[in-house]
Protein backbone atom coordinates (compact mmCIF):
# COMPACT_ATOMS: atom_id res chain seq x y z
CA UNK A 1 0.00 0.00 0.00
CA UNK A 2 1.36 3.43 -0.98
CA UNK A 3 1.73 6.33 1.42
CA UNK A 4 2.93 9.91 1.08
CA UNK A 5 5.34 11.31 3.67
CA UNK A 6 6.05 15.02 4.03
CA UNK A 7 9.44 15.49 5.69
CA UNK A 8 10.69 18.84 6.99
CA UNK A 9 14.45 18.61 7.54
CA UNK A 10 16.33 21.05 9.80
CA UNK A 11 20.08 21.49 10.08
CA UNK A 12 22.94 22.29 7.73
CA UNK A 13 21.11 21.10 4.63
CA UNK A 14 21.48 23.94 2.09
CA UNK A 15 24.52 24.42 -0.11
CA UNK A 16 26.00 21.06 0.90
CA UNK A 17 24.64 18.76 -1.83
CA UNK A 18 21.63 17.66 0.20
CA UNK A 19 18.99 17.98 -2.54
CA UNK A 20 20.89 15.88 -5.12
CA UNK A 21 21.52 13.35 -2.34
CA UNK A 22 17.76 13.22 -1.65
CA UNK A 23 17.05 12.97 -5.39
CA UNK A 24 19.40 10.01 -5.84
CA UNK A 25 18.17 8.32 -2.67
CA UNK A 26 14.51 8.61 -3.71
CA UNK A 27 15.28 7.10 -7.11
CA UNK A 28 17.21 4.22 -5.55
CA UNK A 29 14.29 3.52 -3.21
CA UNK A 30 11.76 3.66 -6.06
CA UNK A 31 9.92 6.68 -4.59
CA UNK A 32 8.27 9.64 -6.31
CA UNK A 33 7.62 13.21 -5.16
CA UNK A 34 9.86 16.27 -4.82
CA UNK A 35 12.48 18.07 -2.72
CA UNK A 36 13.02 21.83 -2.35
CA UNK A 37 14.79 24.40 -0.18
CA UNK A 38 12.80 26.88 1.84
CA UNK A 39 13.56 29.37 4.61
CA UNK A 40 13.00 26.68 7.24
CA UNK A 41 15.36 24.07 5.73
CA UNK A 42 14.53 21.36 3.20
CA UNK A 43 11.03 20.11 2.45
CA UNK A 44 10.56 16.63 0.97
CA UNK A 45 7.47 14.79 -0.19
CA UNK A 46 8.00 11.11 -1.00
CA UNK A 47 5.38 8.63 -2.05
CA UNK A 48 5.56 4.89 -2.44
CA UNK A 49 5.75 1.55 -0.67
CA UNK A 50 5.85 1.70 3.15
CA UNK A 51 9.02 -0.39 3.37
CA UNK A 52 10.77 1.85 0.82
CA UNK A 53 9.69 4.93 2.76
CA UNK A 54 11.23 3.49 5.94
CA UNK A 55 14.49 2.75 4.08
CA UNK A 56 14.50 6.31 2.73
CA UNK A 57 13.95 7.87 6.16
CA UNK A 58 16.79 5.84 7.70
CA UNK A 59 19.26 6.70 4.93
CA UNK A 60 18.28 10.37 5.11
CA UNK A 61 19.91 10.58 8.53
CA UNK A 62 22.75 8.07 8.17
CA UNK A 63 24.07 8.66 4.62
CA UNK A 64 23.90 12.46 4.22
CA UNK A 65 26.70 14.30 2.34
CA UNK A 66 29.91 15.08 4.28
CA UNK A 67 29.14 18.76 4.93
CA UNK A 68 25.48 18.19 5.81
CA UNK A 69 24.22 17.96 9.37
CA UNK A 70 20.68 16.68 9.86
CA UNK A 71 19.35 17.88 13.22
CA UNK A 72 15.63 17.09 13.07
CA UNK A 73 13.23 15.43 10.64
CA UNK A 74 9.54 16.13 11.19
CA UNK A 75 7.18 13.76 9.39
CA UNK A 76 3.53 13.97 8.36
CA UNK A 77 1.81 10.89 6.87
CA UNK A 78 -0.62 11.87 4.11
CA UNK A 79 -2.76 10.11 1.48
CA UNK A 80 -1.03 9.31 -1.79
CA UNK A 81 -1.66 11.75 -4.64
CA UNK A 82 -0.10 9.81 -7.52
CA UNK A 83 3.19 11.57 -8.25
CA UNK A 84 4.73 10.24 -11.48
CA UNK A 85 8.42 10.96 -10.83
CA UNK A 86 10.80 12.56 -8.35
CA UNK A 87 11.92 16.14 -9.00
CA UNK A 88 13.96 18.96 -7.48
CA UNK A 89 11.76 22.04 -7.23
CA UNK A 90 12.62 25.73 -7.11
CA UNK A 91 13.40 27.14 -3.66
CA UNK A 92 10.77 29.15 -1.82
CA UNK A 93 11.29 31.92 0.71
CA UNK A 94 9.06 32.24 3.75
CA UNK A 95 8.64 34.03 7.05
CA UNK A 96 9.83 31.11 9.21
CA UNK A 97 13.64 30.89 9.25
CA UNK A 98 15.11 27.72 10.66
CA UNK A 99 17.61 26.73 8.00
CA UNK A 100 21.32 26.76 8.86
CA UNK A 101 24.06 28.19 6.68
CA UNK A 102 27.20 26.09 6.25
CA UNK A 103 30.62 27.38 7.25
CA UNK A 104 33.33 28.07 4.66
CA UNK A 105 35.11 24.80 3.95
CA UNK A 106 38.60 23.99 2.68
CA UNK A 107 39.11 22.86 -0.90
CA UNK A 108 38.27 19.16 -1.25
CA UNK A 109 40.62 16.61 -2.81
CA UNK A 110 38.51 16.31 -5.98
CA UNK A 111 38.64 20.06 -6.65
CA UNK A 112 42.34 20.28 -5.84
CA UNK A 113 43.06 17.49 -8.35
CA UNK A 114 41.25 19.52 -11.03
CA UNK A 115 43.17 22.70 -10.14
CA UNK A 116 46.49 20.85 -10.52
CA UNK A 117 45.57 18.89 -13.69
CA UNK A 118 46.84 20.60 -16.89
CA UNK A 119 44.19 18.72 -18.86
CA UNK A 120 41.25 19.96 -16.78
CA UNK A 121 39.25 23.03 -17.75
CA UNK A 122 39.66 24.35 -14.20
CA UNK A 123 43.46 24.01 -14.27
CA UNK A 124 44.92 26.74 -12.01
CA UNK A 125 41.49 28.31 -11.46
CA UNK A 126 41.82 29.99 -8.02
CA UNK A 127 38.07 29.79 -7.27
CA UNK A 128 37.32 26.12 -7.95
CA UNK A 129 34.72 24.57 -5.62
CA UNK A 130 31.84 22.10 -5.49
CA UNK A 131 29.01 21.12 -3.14
CA UNK A 132 31.59 19.54 -0.81
CA UNK A 133 33.85 22.59 -0.38
CA UNK A 134 34.39 26.29 -0.85
CA UNK A 135 32.87 29.56 0.36
CA UNK A 136 29.51 29.59 2.13
CA UNK A 137 29.04 31.93 5.12
CA UNK A 138 31.27 34.72 3.76
CA UNK A 139 29.30 34.94 0.48
CA UNK A 140 25.69 34.32 1.56
CA UNK A 141 23.44 37.38 1.76
CA UNK A 142 20.11 35.77 2.63
CA UNK A 143 18.24 32.44 2.76
CA UNK A 144 17.10 30.19 1.15
CA UNK A 145 20.69 29.64 0.06
CA UNK A 146 20.56 30.11 -3.72
CA UNK A 147 22.99 31.79 -6.09
CA UNK A 148 20.94 34.99 -6.44
CA UNK A 149 21.29 35.51 -2.67
CA UNK A 150 25.08 35.25 -2.69
CA UNK A 151 27.92 37.44 -3.93
CA UNK A 152 28.22 35.07 -6.93
CA UNK A 153 24.97 36.44 -8.39
CA UNK A 154 26.97 38.87 -10.58
CA UNK A 155 28.75 36.00 -12.41
CA UNK A 156 26.43 34.37 -15.01
CA UNK A 157 27.48 30.76 -15.56
CA UNK A 158 28.82 29.64 -18.91
CA UNK A 159 26.96 26.75 -20.62
CA UNK A 160 29.36 24.12 -19.24
CA UNK A 161 29.06 25.36 -15.65
CA UNK A 162 25.28 25.73 -16.04
CA UNK A 163 25.09 22.12 -17.22
CA UNK A 164 26.99 20.94 -14.10
CA UNK A 165 24.83 23.14 -11.87
CA UNK A 166 21.59 21.69 -13.24
CA UNK A 167 22.66 18.02 -13.26
CA UNK A 168 21.56 16.17 -10.09
CA UNK A 169 24.17 13.50 -10.81
CA UNK A 170 27.02 16.05 -10.80
CA UNK A 171 28.88 17.00 -7.61
CA UNK A 172 28.41 20.65 -8.60
CA UNK A 173 24.62 20.43 -8.70
CA UNK A 174 23.42 23.69 -7.16
CA UNK A 175 26.91 24.49 -5.86
CA UNK A 176 26.13 28.21 -5.62
CA UNK A 177 29.74 29.49 -6.05
CA UNK A 178 30.25 27.26 -9.12
CA UNK A 179 32.36 28.88 -11.85
CA UNK A 180 35.34 28.29 -14.13
CA UNK A 181 38.05 30.49 -15.71
CA UNK A 182 35.63 31.43 -18.48
CA UNK A 183 32.77 32.75 -16.33
CA UNK A 184 34.03 33.13 -12.76
CA UNK A 185 35.89 35.70 -10.66
CA UNK A 186 39.24 37.01 -11.84
CA UNK A 187 42.47 37.82 -10.00
CA UNK A 188 44.28 41.13 -10.23
CA UNK A 189 47.63 42.40 -8.94
CA UNK A 190 47.76 46.08 -8.01
CA UNK A 191 50.18 48.45 -6.31
CA UNK A 192 49.39 50.65 -3.30
CA UNK A 193 47.61 53.21 -5.50
CA UNK A 194 45.30 50.56 -6.95
CA UNK A 195 47.04 50.69 -10.34
CA UNK A 196 47.16 47.25 -12.03
CA UNK A 197 50.52 45.55 -12.38
CA UNK A 198 50.37 44.00 -15.83
CA UNK A 199 51.29 40.33 -15.45
CA UNK A 200 50.24 37.29 -17.46
CA UNK A 201 50.50 34.98 -14.43
CA UNK A 202 49.46 36.88 -11.31
CA UNK A 203 50.17 34.02 -8.92
CA UNK A 204 53.70 33.56 -10.28
CA UNK A 205 54.27 37.32 -10.07
CA UNK A 206 53.05 37.42 -6.45
CA UNK A 207 55.37 34.51 -5.61
CA UNK A 208 58.34 36.39 -7.10
CA UNK A 209 57.47 39.49 -5.06
CA UNK A 210 57.20 37.47 -1.85
CA UNK A 211 60.50 35.73 -2.55
CA UNK A 212 62.14 39.14 -3.07
CA UNK A 213 61.02 40.34 0.38
CA UNK A 214 57.79 42.19 -0.46
CA UNK A 215 54.73 42.31 1.79
CA UNK A 216 51.67 41.29 -0.22
CA UNK A 217 48.03 41.67 0.84
CA UNK A 218 46.08 38.63 -0.37
CA UNK A 219 42.29 38.59 -0.56
CA UNK A 220 40.97 35.28 0.76
CA UNK A 221 37.59 33.88 1.81
CA UNK A 222 36.80 36.15 4.73
CA UNK A 223 38.99 39.15 3.98
CA UNK A 224 42.60 40.11 3.40
CA UNK A 225 45.76 38.51 4.77
CA UNK A 226 49.14 40.20 4.94
CA UNK A 227 51.78 37.79 3.64
CA UNK A 228 55.56 37.76 3.57
CA UNK A 229 58.38 35.21 3.54
CA UNK A 230 58.50 33.78 7.08
CA UNK A 231 62.23 33.03 6.72
CA UNK A 232 63.11 36.63 5.78
CA UNK A 233 63.94 38.41 9.07
CA UNK A 234 63.96 41.86 7.46
CA UNK A 235 60.55 41.35 5.78
CA UNK A 236 58.94 40.00 8.97
CA UNK A 237 60.37 42.87 11.05
CA UNK A 238 59.15 45.38 8.48
CA UNK A 239 55.65 43.87 8.59
CA UNK A 240 55.65 43.97 12.39
CA UNK A 241 56.65 47.64 12.41
CA UNK A 242 54.16 48.71 9.73
CA UNK A 243 51.31 46.78 11.35
CA UNK A 244 52.10 48.27 14.80
CA UNK A 245 52.11 44.80 16.29
CA UNK A 246 54.91 44.77 18.83
CA UNK A 247 54.90 41.32 20.39
CA UNK A 248 51.90 39.20 19.43
CA UNK A 249 52.87 36.29 17.14
CA UNK A 250 52.04 36.08 13.45
CA UNK A 251 50.18 33.12 11.93
CA UNK A 252 51.97 31.02 9.33
CA UNK A 253 50.75 29.14 6.25
CA UNK A 254 52.82 26.17 5.10
CA UNK A 255 52.66 24.56 1.62
CA UNK A 256 51.98 21.07 2.99
CA UNK A 257 52.16 18.85 6.05
CA UNK A 258 55.83 18.03 5.48
CA UNK A 259 56.69 21.73 5.66
CA UNK A 260 54.79 22.02 8.96
CA UNK A 261 56.60 19.01 10.43
CA UNK A 262 59.95 20.52 9.44
CA UNK A 263 59.39 23.48 11.78
CA UNK A 264 57.05 22.07 14.47
CA UNK A 265 56.40 18.94 16.48
CA UNK A 266 53.09 17.47 15.28
CA UNK A 267 51.19 14.60 16.91
CA UNK A 268 48.24 12.65 15.52
CA UNK A 269 45.52 14.90 16.93
CA UNK A 270 47.29 18.03 15.71
CA UNK A 271 47.79 16.49 12.28
CA UNK A 272 44.05 15.75 12.07
CA UNK A 273 43.21 19.37 12.91
CA UNK A 274 45.63 20.72 10.32
CA UNK A 275 44.10 18.52 7.62
CA UNK A 276 40.46 18.94 8.65
CA UNK A 277 37.98 20.70 6.32
CA UNK A 278 37.87 23.57 8.84
CA UNK A 279 41.62 24.27 8.28
CA UNK A 280 42.23 26.28 11.47
CA UNK A 281 45.44 27.83 12.70
CA UNK A 282 46.87 25.16 15.04
CA UNK A 283 49.24 26.11 17.85
CA UNK A 284 52.23 23.75 17.66
CA UNK A 285 55.46 23.45 19.62
CA UNK A 286 58.31 24.86 17.51
CA UNK A 287 61.39 22.75 16.83
CA UNK A 288 64.81 23.99 17.85
CA UNK A 289 66.88 25.99 15.32
CA UNK A 290 64.37 26.26 12.49
CA UNK A 291 64.61 28.65 9.56
CA UNK A 292 61.57 30.70 10.62
CA UNK A 293 62.51 34.29 11.57
CA UNK A 294 62.49 34.89 15.31
CA UNK A 295 60.35 38.00 14.75
CA UNK A 296 57.42 35.76 13.74
CA UNK A 297 56.72 34.81 17.38
CA UNK A 298 59.10 36.67 19.72
CA UNK A 299 59.80 34.75 22.91
CA UNK A 300 57.27 32.02 22.09
CA UNK A 301 57.79 28.26 22.13
CA UNK A 302 54.74 27.71 19.92
CA UNK A 303 53.94 28.69 16.35
CA UNK A 304 50.43 29.11 14.90
CA UNK A 305 50.38 27.24 11.59
CA UNK A 306 47.70 26.45 9.02
CA UNK A 307 47.59 24.71 5.66
CA UNK A 308 46.15 26.20 2.44
CA UNK A 309 42.34 26.17 2.38
CA UNK A 310 41.48 27.78 -0.97
CA UNK A 311 42.76 27.02 -4.49
CA UNK A 312 44.41 30.46 -4.49
CA UNK A 313 46.36 29.56 -1.33
CA UNK A 314 47.37 26.18 -2.77
CA UNK A 315 48.64 27.76 -6.00
CA UNK A 316 50.48 30.59 -4.25
CA UNK A 317 52.18 28.34 -1.67
CA UNK A 318 53.21 25.86 -4.38
CA UNK A 319 54.67 28.72 -6.44
CA UNK A 320 56.61 30.34 -3.59
CA UNK A 321 57.76 26.97 -2.16
CA UNK A 322 58.25 28.21 1.40
CA UNK A 323 56.36 28.99 4.60
CA UNK A 324 54.66 32.39 4.59
CA UNK A 325 53.51 34.69 7.33
CA UNK A 326 49.73 34.87 6.73
CA UNK A 327 48.36 37.31 9.29
CA UNK A 328 45.08 39.22 9.39
CA UNK A 329 44.91 42.16 6.99
CA UNK A 330 44.52 45.00 9.46
CA UNK A 331 46.33 47.48 11.64
CA UNK A 332 46.64 46.33 15.23
CA UNK A 333 43.21 46.34 16.97
CA UNK A 334 41.24 47.08 13.76
CA UNK A 335 38.91 44.57 12.08
CA UNK A 336 40.19 42.57 9.11
CA UNK A 337 39.76 44.43 5.79
CA UNK A 338 37.34 42.64 3.46
CA UNK A 339 36.32 45.24 0.85
CA UNK A 340 38.75 46.22 -1.91
CA UNK A 341 38.58 50.01 -1.47
CA UNK A 342 38.80 49.70 2.31
CA UNK A 343 41.82 47.39 2.01
CA UNK A 344 43.65 49.84 -0.27
CA UNK A 345 42.83 52.67 2.10
CA UNK A 346 43.82 50.95 5.33
CA UNK A 347 46.59 48.60 4.20
CA UNK A 348 48.48 50.75 1.68
CA UNK A 349 50.89 51.77 4.43
CA UNK A 350 51.62 48.11 5.24
CA UNK A 351 51.50 46.11 2.00
CA UNK A 352 53.66 46.73 -1.04
CA UNK A 353 51.25 44.98 -3.43
CA UNK A 354 47.73 43.54 -3.40
CA UNK A 355 46.44 40.27 -4.87
CA UNK A 356 42.74 40.98 -5.28
CA UNK A 357 39.72 39.44 -6.99
CA UNK A 358 36.25 40.61 -7.97
CA UNK A 359 34.20 38.19 -5.85
CA UNK A 360 32.86 40.25 -2.97
CA UNK A 361 33.24 39.09 0.64
CA UNK A 362 29.83 39.75 2.20
CA UNK A 363 30.82 38.97 5.78
CA UNK A 364 34.40 39.34 7.02
CA UNK A 365 35.68 36.36 8.97
CA UNK A 366 39.10 35.78 10.58
CA UNK A 367 40.82 32.41 10.75
CA UNK A 368 39.98 30.09 13.64
CA UNK A 369 42.72 29.28 16.15
CA UNK A 370 42.89 26.01 18.06
CA UNK A 371 45.26 23.75 19.95
CA UNK A 372 45.41 20.24 21.42
CA UNK A 373 45.40 19.95 25.22
CA UNK A 374 45.53 16.53 26.92
CA UNK A 375 44.64 14.84 23.62
CA UNK A 376 41.56 16.97 22.95
CA UNK A 377 40.87 20.10 20.92
CA UNK A 378 40.59 23.43 22.75
CA UNK A 379 39.38 26.33 20.60
CA UNK A 380 41.21 29.60 21.20
CA UNK A 381 39.26 31.57 18.56
CA UNK A 382 36.13 30.16 16.92
CA UNK A 383 35.69 31.77 13.52
CA UNK A 384 36.19 30.63 9.88
CA UNK A 385 35.32 26.97 9.37
CA UNK A 386 33.04 26.91 12.42
CA UNK A 387 30.81 29.97 12.11
CA UNK A 388 27.83 30.17 11.68
CA UNK A 389 27.16 26.57 12.75
CA UNK A 390 25.19 26.81 16.02
CA UNK A 391 25.85 25.27 19.39
CA UNK A 392 22.95 23.06 20.51
CA UNK A 393 21.59 24.00 23.93
CA UNK A 394 20.51 21.42 26.51
CA UNK A 395 17.17 23.21 26.79
CA UNK A 396 15.52 25.88 24.62
CA UNK A 397 15.53 29.57 25.51
CA UNK A 398 12.13 31.05 26.34
CA UNK A 399 12.49 33.84 23.76
CA UNK A 400 15.16 34.97 21.27
CA UNK A 401 18.18 36.42 23.08
CA UNK A 402 21.16 38.57 22.15
CA UNK A 403 24.34 38.35 24.23
CA UNK A 404 26.84 41.07 23.36
CA UNK A 405 30.04 39.76 24.92
CA UNK A 406 32.94 41.81 26.24
CA UNK A 407 34.80 44.84 24.92
CA UNK A 408 38.02 42.87 24.36
CA UNK A 409 38.20 40.03 21.80
CA UNK A 410 34.48 40.44 21.23
CA UNK A 411 32.04 37.92 19.85
CA UNK A 412 28.26 38.14 20.10
CA UNK A 413 25.69 35.36 20.35
CA UNK A 414 22.08 35.05 19.19
CA UNK A 415 19.98 32.31 20.77
CA UNK A 416 16.70 30.99 19.40
CA UNK A 417 14.97 27.77 20.42
CA UNK A 418 17.65 25.25 21.30
CA UNK A 419 20.34 26.88 19.12
CA UNK A 420 23.00 29.42 20.06
CA UNK A 421 24.57 31.19 17.08
CA UNK A 422 27.99 32.31 18.29
CA UNK A 423 29.51 34.86 15.94
CA UNK A 424 32.85 34.95 14.21
CA UNK A 425 35.69 36.78 15.97
CA UNK A 426 34.95 40.54 16.01
CA UNK A 427 37.88 41.94 18.03
CA UNK A 428 38.38 44.79 20.47
CA UNK A 429 35.52 47.30 20.40
CA UNK A 430 37.69 50.39 20.75
CA UNK A 431 37.27 51.98 17.32
CA UNK A 432 34.45 52.81 14.93
CA UNK A 433 35.33 50.21 12.27
CA UNK A 434 35.16 47.36 14.79
CA UNK A 435 31.87 48.68 16.16
CA UNK A 436 30.46 48.70 12.60
CA UNK A 437 31.60 45.11 12.16
CA UNK A 438 29.91 44.20 15.46
CA UNK A 439 26.55 45.84 14.70
CA UNK A 440 26.58 44.72 11.05
CA UNK A 441 27.28 41.14 12.10
CA UNK A 442 24.34 41.16 14.51
CA UNK A 443 21.98 42.41 11.79
CA UNK A 444 23.24 39.76 9.36
CA UNK A 445 22.71 36.94 11.87
CA UNK A 446 19.22 38.25 12.66
CA UNK A 447 18.39 38.28 8.93
CA UNK A 448 19.68 34.73 8.37
CA UNK A 449 18.41 33.01 11.49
Amino acid sequence: MAERHRLAVDGVVQGVGFRPFVYGLARRCGLVGYVRNDSAGVLIEVEGDVAALAEFAHALRTQAPPLARVETVRRDVLPAVGYRSFSIETSRAGAMRRTLVAADTATCDDCLREVLDPGDRRYRHPFTNCTNCGPRFTTVEDVPYDRERTTMSVFPMCPECRSEYEDPENRRFHAQPNACPRCGPKLSLVDTTGRPVEEVDIIAAAARLLSAGAIVAVKGLGGFHLACDATDTEAVSRLRGRKHREHRPFALMAPDLAAVEAICEVDGAERALLLSPRRPIVLLRARERVSIASAVAPGQRYLGVMLPYTPLHHLLLRAVKRVLVMTSGNLSDEPIAHEDADALGRLAGIADYFVMHNRAVHMRCDDSVTRVVAGGERLVRRSRGHVPEPLVLSRPVGRPLLACGAELKNTFCLAKGNRAFLSHHIGDLENYETLRSFTGGIEHFKRLF
